[in-house]
């Protein structure tokens, strides 16, 4: 019965923090990204935290623009115009079945790992306002600077209390 009364108050507790989030926003352009970040840099840290678990749950409801690669299309054979153009068509295909909003999603890493979107769940399990130690809110072009392309739209670090840093001779 214990148990049963635990469930229920874990439920009931999950439920109310899920209607008390607020709405979420789709940020379009990198420039309203940036202006987030620059508005979140200057929040107190557990606030920092708050707003980032906000944003990486509202970021997994948004399609981020993808980087488009190139492909010399005429260096290919025949068959590889083909299947080329069958996955362009189907990456097509898939996107506009996507009823998700396109917009800008932040480049996260947390402890040197990577977390896209998607995996939220681990984000917010390791991302506790009592785990953080310090967070580095890049805009776009700094972030580029330290990240690469991926982090184009903005990245987030954020260095844990339990996070140990490899030393140089076990790099070896």
């Amino acid at each position: 019965m214990k148990l049963l009364a635990s469930i229920f108050l874990l439920f009931t507790s999950y439920l109310a923090s899920a209607q008390a989030s607020p709405a979420c926003e789709v940020f379009t352009s990198v420039a309203s990204s940036d202006a987030w970040l620059a508005k979140v840099r200057g929040l107190p840290l557990k606030q920092q935290v708050a707003a980032l678990r906000q944003r990486m749950a509202c970021d997994t409801n948004v399609r981020g623009y993808v980087l488009a690669t190139s492909v010399c299309y005429t260096c290919l054979s025949a068959d590889g115009q083909r299947a080329y153009s069958a996955q362009q068509a189907q990456r097509r295909q898939a996107e506009a079945a996507d009823p998700r909003p396109r917009g800008v999603v932040l480049f996260c890493m947390v402890d040197d790992q990577v977390f896209r979107a998607g995996s939220t769940v681990d984000f917010q399990r390791l991302v506790t306002k009592s785990s953080v130690k310090q967070i580095s809110l890049l805009e776009s072009a700094a972030a580029v600077a330290i990240c690469g392309s991926q982090a184009s739209e903005g990245a987030v670090l954020i260095t844990t209390k339990k996070f140990r840093p490899a030393t140089a001779s076990a790099q070896r």
